[in-house]
C-alpha cells in the first residue's frame, strides 16, 4: 500500500503546548518540576524513561492508569544531535552518561560505557541499527524457565512497534531490500532505508568482498530475514523528513512522547530528576520511590533534599542494566558483602544483583584509501552519523571453515563447561556454578545446534579511509556491576571483564585477522593503499599479536544486559517470570538487565517487544 511510506510525523517539545492548553485536550506532562510528583501518588511509578521505561509506562497509561516516569536525564528533543539522524556524534557528548568502566584490579579503562541520559535513553543516541533476532534464541528465554517468553508471545509485541517503510527504486538500485513479511507496518517506531543512501559503491564492494573472505556467508535484501539472509544493507530507526531534507532518528521518546497520536494526560514524565531508591512497607512491598534532583538542577552544594512519590500498584525499574542494579542495592536488595561496604541495610539478600553483566568487545581494522578515490563520494563519506550501511553475521563456519567443527566442539565438553562455570563465579560474575552453567549452556547450545552466528561485521568510511567494525558476537565472559557507595550521584563500579573466556578471544583474534583480509581483498585492489593502517604488525602478524592489539583498542558496542537476570532464583536470577523482584512485592525489572544472555540482533527489536509484553504481564498481576 503507498500510504505505508508516508512516515508519521514526529514533532519537538510539546512542552509549550501542554502548559498552554491541557484545560483542553489530553496531553502527556513532560516536566522538570518536582512540584508535579513530590508528595503525589500515582498507579505506577517508573525509573527510567529510556526504551524501555516509555514503552511500559505509555502502554499502561493506555489503559488507564495514571503513570509517572523519572528520569535523570533532561529532554533532548531540541538537540540536532538527537532529532537528526546525520548529526548524531559517537561518541555522544550530550544524553550520555559515559561511565568509567574498570579492570578487576580497580584500574580505570581508557574508554566509557556510553548509555542514554535523556528522555528516550539509548535509542536517543545509538547506531538505529534495526534488525530482528532469531526465533531459536528468544525461545531459550523460556527455556531457562520462564514460562511465557518465547519467539511466538514476542513477535505480536515487534510487530506492532515497528511501521516499516519501503525502500523506494532508487535505494533498491544502491542496495536496499525488504521482505515485508519479516516487518510491521503500522507501529510507532519508523524503520527505513536513508535518503540518499549511504557509500553506495563501498557497499557494493563490501559486498563482494566479504564473501571471499567468509566462505558461505549468505547475501540477500533484509536482515530480519533470519532464516536465509547473513549479510545486507542495514535499515534503521530512521524516517525521512521531507521539510528538512534531513534523515530523522526514530527514537522512544519521538514515537511515544512526542507523537501527537500518542498524548494522554495519564502519563507524567519528570526529567532532570535521580531516583535514590524504592521505598518499602513492613512487608517489603514496593509503595514508591525516592528521588531528588539532578546535580545539574540546583546551583547548591549542599546535600539536596529527597522526595517521595507513591504507587498504588507497582514500582517499575527501567533505569537499563548499568542503572537498575545500583538502585537496588542502594534500596537495600543485593549481595551482602556489596551492601556492607556500602553502609546499606540489607532488606533482600538477592546476590544476582549486578552480576552475570554482559556486553560485546569491539575493534575495528583501518585502510587508507588511494590519493585518487579520496574524493570519490560512492565510496567515502566522513558522516558516520548512520554508521555500518553493511552488516554481516559471522557463523562460525564462515569463521573457520574446515576447523570450525573442531573449535566448536570444545564447547560441548562438561568438563570445559564446569571451568568456565567456576572462573565466572571466582571472579564474582555468577552466584553459583548451577546458574553460571545453565546459562552458559544457553549461548553454547545456540552456536552448536542452531548454528547462530557468532561475530558481527560492520563496514563503512570515512575521511581518507575505509573501515570495518567486529565483535563476538555472543560472549560467554561475564562481567559484574555494583554501587561502592550510598551516594545515587556516584558512577556504579562497571567491570566488564571482556575476553575472559578463550572461545571469546579466538573469536577475537579470528574476526581481527579476517578484518585485514577482507580490506586487502581482490575487490579493493587499487582503492586501499594501506590495508593495515595502524596495525604495526601488518600481514605477518601472529594470534598474540592479534590479541594484545585488540585489548588495547576494544571498547563496549553498547549492548549492556542481564545485570538483573529473569532467572530462577536458586540459579542467581533477580526477577521471576512476572518480572517481579525475588524477596519483594509489587517491585519490577524491566529493561535489558532482565535478559540472562547476548541476543544477535541489536537489542532494540528485542526490548520493544520484551517491555510491550512486560505491560501486559504486570498489568495482569494488578
Amino acid at each position: 500500500m503507498a500510504s505505508l511510506a508516508l512516515p508519521q510525523q514526529r514533532f519537538g517539545n510539546f512542552l509549550a503546548i501542554v502548559l498552554a492548553v491541557s484545560w483542553k485536550v489530553a496531553c502527556t506532562v513532560v516536566t522538570n518540576n518536582t512540584n508535579i510528583a513530590a508528595g503525589k501518588t500515582f498507579d505506577y511509578v517508573i525509573a527510567g524513561a529510556g526504551l524501555s521505561g516509555l514503552t511500559v509506562g505509555s502502554r499502561l497509561s493506555a489503559k488507564g492508569h495514571s503513570v509517572l516516569i523519572i528520569e535523570a536525564g533532561p529532554d533532548g528533543s531540541w538537540k540536532p544531535a538527537i532529532r537528526y539522524a546525520e548529526d548524531r556524534v559517537f561518541p555522544s557528548t550530550f544524553c550520555n552518561w559515559r561511565y568509567p568502566v574498570y579492570e578487576e584490579d580497580g584500574t580505570q579503562l581508557p574508554w566509557t560505557a556510553d548509555a542514554g541520559a535523556c528522555i528516550g535513553g539509548g535509542t536517543s543516541i545509538n547506531g538505529m541499527v534495526w534488525y530482528r533476532p532469531t526465533k531459536a534464541e528468544l525461545d531459550k528465554l523460556e527455556g531457562l524457565g520462564n514460562s511465557g517468553w518465547n519467539f511466538d508471545n514476542l513477535l505480536p509485541y515487534m510487530e506492532a512497534t515497528e511501521r516499516n517503510i519501503p525502500p523506494t527504486q532508487a535505494q533498491i538500485a544502491q542496495g536496499a531490500g525488504n521482505e515485508p513479511e519479516f516487518h510491521g507496518h503500522f507501529g510507532f517506531i519508523n524503520t527505513s532505508f536513508p535518503t540518499p543512501m549511504r557509500i553506495p559503491g563501498a557497499v557494493d564492494l563490501y559486498k563482494q568482498a566479504l564473501p571471499i573472505v567468509f566462505p558461505g556467508l549468505t547475501p540477500g535484501g533484509d536482515l530480519s530475514n533470519r532464516t536465509s539472509v547473513s549479510m545486507a544493507t542495514t535499515p534503521y530507526t530512521i524516517w525521512h523528513d521531507p521539510v528538512a531534507g534531513k534523515n530523522r532518528r526514530s527514537s522512544a521518546a519521538d514515537g511515544l512522547v512526542w507523537a501527537p497520536d500518542q498524548q494522554r494526560q495519564t502519563l507524567t514524565i519528570l526529567a532532570d530528576h535521580k531516583v535514590d531508591k524504592v521505598i518499602f512497607d513492613k512487608r517489603l512491598t514496593a509503595k514508591g520511590l525516592m528521588f531528588l534532583p539532578t546535580i545539574s538542577n540546583t546551583s547548591s552544594s549542599r546535600p539536596l533534599a529527597r522526595f517521595q512519590v507513591h504507587a498504588r500498584k507497582g514500582v517499575i525499574l527501567s533505569a537499563g542494566a548499568l542503572a537498575t542494579p545500583p538502585i537496588l542495592e542502594r534500596s537495600g536488595i543485593g549481595r551482602a558483602d556489596v551492601l556492607k561496604a556500602a553502609k546499606i541495610p540489607r532488606m533482600v539478600d538477592l546476590p544476582g544483583v549486578g552480576a552475570n553483566l554482559n556486553d560485546q568487545p569491539g575493534s575495528s581494522a583501518v585502510a587508507s584509501v588511494a590519493e585518487a578515490y579520496q574524493n570519490d563520494k560512492s565510496l567515502i563519506d566522513a558522516n558516520g552519523g548512520l554508521f555500518a550501511p553493511v552488516i554481516a553475521l559471522i557463523k562460525s563456519n564462515h569463521l573457520w571453515r574446515a576447523d570450525a567443527r573442531f573449535n566448536v566442539k570444545g564447547l560441548l565438553s562438561p568438563t570445559t563447561l564446569r571451568a568456565r562455570a567456576q572462573a565466572i563465579v571466582k571472579a564474582k560474575a555468577a552466584v553459583n556454578i548451577p546458574g553460571a552453567e545453565a546459562i552458559l549452556n544457553a549461548t553454547i547450545d545456540l552456536i552448536t545446534t542452531h548454528n547462530l552466528p557468532i561475530a558481527e561485521f560492520l563496514s563503512d568510511s570515512s575521511t581518507g579511509i575505509l573501515l570495518t567494525a567486529f565483535w563476538p558476537l555472543v560472549p560467554l565472559s561475564r562481567g559484574h556491576v555494583h554501587i561502592n557507595t550510598s551516594d545515587p550521584f556516584c558512577s556504579p563500579i562497571i567491570t566488564p571483564r571482556f575476553l575472559q573466556d578463550p572461545f571469546d578471544i579466538s573469536i577475537a583474534i579470528s574476526v581481527a585477522r579476517a578484518a585485514h583480509s577482507v580490506l586487502s581483498s581482490a575487490p579493493f585492489e587499487g582503492i586501499v593503499a594501506d590495508p593495515y593502517l595502524g596495525f604495526s604488525a601488518g600481514p605477518n602478524a601472529t594470534d598474540a599479536d592479534y590479541l594484545a592489539w585488540y585489548k588495547a583498542t576494544m571498547i563496549g558496542a553498547s549492548h549492556w544486559l542481564g545485570s538483573t537476570a529473569m532467572l530462577l532464583r536458586r540459579l542467581g536470577g533477580v526477577v521471576d517470570s512476572k518480572l517481579r523482584v525475588y524477596g519483594t512485592k509489587s517491585l519490577y525489572v524491566v529493561d535489558s538487565g532482565i535478559l540472562p544472555f547476548q541476543v544477535t540482533s541489536h537489542l532494540m527489536s528485542v526490548l520493544y517487544a520484551v517491555a510491550g509484553r512486560a505491560a501486559d504481564v504486570i498489568e495482569q498481576q494488578n
